[in-house]
């Protein structure tokens, strides 16, 4: 009885390692908090475009360079397949957009070929339930601008960079990648990211986003953009997902209690 015992156990910790290790990242979204229509629905992505400007500022050290933008998204996807816009009515009856900041190191002067490390960042998304802001794309000479109209709903917001890395790549795209923290912003009048995003509960504790272009939506102040002082990057295209939330899945804690419960009643037995 105890091996027997002991095998229900240990089978329910390996599918508990199983359902933890396997399970997607996915989440629930309910726009009618934000547009009043469309249908509550699953995801595992968020899909968008980018625009930021880069630069070096006078006084700051060799090869750090700055840069601030938006991302505006376009739709959800779920298992690499788009959720309708009829159900998720994004840039349909709502907008929904980041805006962002960062500093970031190079391994020489910015151009094609080299590569960043992120070292500080800070991120934002917003809501926008008339869908009728304006966005305008980054140049040499100016930032990338959100033209709010009426009422914006803040969501979620982070300031905390667990990695990040980006850069030019040999053809001149542009390319980067990010792993920060995320938290639902909480607001007690309006809607806010715990009525828009409502599962898991808590949510995914960190965001990953990978964005991407070719070389025909960067400028530059340099030929070539060789050792480049100032990059503007339009038509990034990329994708947000979430993780970090380790929370097992019910049914994995229901078979782990029961094989602890078995095991807690052979000892009272043998007693």
């Amino acid at each position: 009885m105890k091996k027997q015992l002991c095998g229900l156990l240990a089978g329910a910790l390996a599918l508990l390692g199983a359902t933890q290790a396997s399970a997607a990242p996915i989440f629930t979204v309910d726009p009618t908090t934000i547009a009043g229509t469309g249908a509550i629905f699953n995801a595992d992505a968020i899909n968008g475009f980018s625009s930021t400007r880069i630069r070096h500022d006078v006084g700051d050290p060799a090869n750090v360079y700055k840069a601030n933008g938006y991302a505006f998204f376009n739709g959800f996807a779920l298992d690499s397949a788009p959720v309708p816009g009829g159900t998720s009515r994004v840039n349909v009856d709502y907008g929904l957009y980041a805006v962002f900041s960062q500093q970031f190191t190079c391994t020489g002067p910015l151009g094609p070929g080299v590569n960043c490390t992120v070292s500080n960042f800070s991120f934002e998304m917003w809501a926008d339930p008339g869908n009728d802001n304006s966005y305008g794309q980054s140049t040499v000479a100016l930032d990338p601008v959100v033209g709010l109209n009426g009422v914006q709903y803040k969501l979620a917001s982070s300031n905390v960079l667990n990695a990040g890395i980006g850069g030019l790549d040999a053809l001149g795209g542009a390319f980067q990648n990010l792993n920060f923290g995320w938290t639902l912003y909480d607001d007690p009048v309006n809607p806010d990211g715990y009525d828009f995003f409502t599962d898991p509960r808590p949510f995914y504790n960190a965001a990953f986003t990978a964005f991407n272009n070719t070389s025909q939506g960067i400028i530059c102040d340099t030929v070539g953009c060789v050792d480049a002082e100032v990059v503007a990057i339009n038509s990034e295209t990329g994708i947000l997902d979430f993780n970090g939330n380790a929370i097992p899945e019910p049914g994995s804690i229901a078979l782990l209690g029961l094989g602890l419960m078995l095991l807690g009643t052979q000892r009272l037995r043998r007693r």
